[in-house]
């Protein structure tokens, strides 16, 4: 099976594969990894062992003899991947590495009375910190490989070749899913430049379909791992997203968001994307602001197109304006009207 895989991945940069879990595409993962050691970087459980959790002390601890530690320590990686964690996490908890200690402790620092040391974070921000430890190491090292041999600050990573990544998204919600595909897909686009290829798989429809939608080039390949009763393992290829739509759950999060009044910044790029792939669909030629058809419409593509520059910047806060919050409303609702979309209502 990693054979077909590598070969699929001649003349492409990327190969994306579904399977539901117990399939085996851990193991596939573990298999790439095992046969260029020096070649691959892999993420996969095995990466995210090397963290636990001590409700004693509340801290993440992290083995002090892994790769990844020495990796961050040697290239300064830590505010990097602090800067990383609160984009995906929206900035309100910051996290502390002790690289002798080997341990992350983390606080919300505003200033005030609202300050606190030593939280404990849920299990979806423990991963989506871990993620960001590989996420801010693979971003370096695609950054340093761009400089010219001579140029580079270390050869670490000389021999890559390859990026393997297996299910990053375990125990995220649908915002911190999407927000993690599209930086990934961002990566993706950049190692292109000095080709390094990737392997993504994952069991998560959700995550699998805004990669889909986000690498659409005929140099990125999709793939459905399958394991018959009698034959095997199988890989077919996956020409659609079809089986995998993602625009019911988007439209789905953003109701209950509004619902609640808990709408984000995050919310509103998912609109645009929704937007887009809509205004694609029909035929737009003049662009997803077409489809704003609202008394909001211009106020709306003004916040759209501001909060989509700074989607991975490091932003202070989630909070939404309560002017953008009520034209959002209306303008997604008025949408949902205009287009039809009775399946979400």
């Amino acid at each position: 099976m990693a054979d077909e895989v590598l070969q699929g991945l001649s003349g492409s940069r990327s190969a994306l594969i579904y399977a539901p879990n117990t399939i085996g595409k851990t193991r596939l993962a573990q298999h790439l990894k095992e046969r260029d050691p020096e070649g691959v970087v892999l993420y996969n459980s095995f990466v995210e062992d090397v963290f636990t959790w001590d409700n004693e002390q509340v801290v993440l601890k992290m083995n002090p003899a892994s790769e990844l530690l020495e990796t961050i320590a040697t290239q300064g990686l830590d505010s990097t991947i602090i800067d990383n964690f609160r984009s995906f996490t929206s900035g309100k908890i910051e996290p502390q590495i002790d690289f002798e200690s080997g341990e992350i402790s983390f606080g919300i620092h505003t200033g005030d009375d609202s300050s606190a040391e030593g939280i404990k974070i849920s299990r979806a921000e423990e991963s989506i910190f871990v993620w960001s430890v590989y996420y801010s190491v693979l971003s370096e090292a695609i950054e340093t490989l761009r400089d010219s041999a001579e140029l580079r600050s270390t050869a670490d990573y000389d021999r890559l070749v390859l990026a393997v990544i297996d299910d990053p998204v375990s125990s995220m919600d649908d915002v911190r899913i999407i927000s993690v595909a599209l930086a990934l897909s961002e990566l993706v686009k950049r190692a292109s430049e000095i080709d390094l290829k990737f392997v993504i798989t994952t069991h998560h429809a959700l995550f699998f379909n805004v990669l889909f939608n986000s690498l659409r080039r005929r140099s990125d390949r999709a793939y459905v791992l399958s394991r018959g009763p009698v034959g095997g393992w199988a890989i077919a290829m996956q020409s659609k997203d079809s089986p995998f739509s993602y625009h019911l759950k988007i439209i789905e999060g953003i109701q209950g968001a509004i619902a609640s009044n808990t709408v984000e910044r995050a919310h509103f790029n998912q609109f645009r994307a929704l937007l887009e792939k809509t205004a694609n669909f029909l035929g737009h030629t003049g662009g997803w602001g077409d489809l704003l058809v609202g008394r909001d419409a211009a106020l709306m593509t003004k916040v759209l197109n501001l909060y989509s520059h700074d989607r991975f910047a490091d932003i202070d806060s989630s909070d939404v304006a309560e002017e953008y919050k009520a034209a959002f409303e209306n303008e997604f609702q008025e949408f949902l009207k205009a287009f039809r979309w009775a399946a979400a209502a």
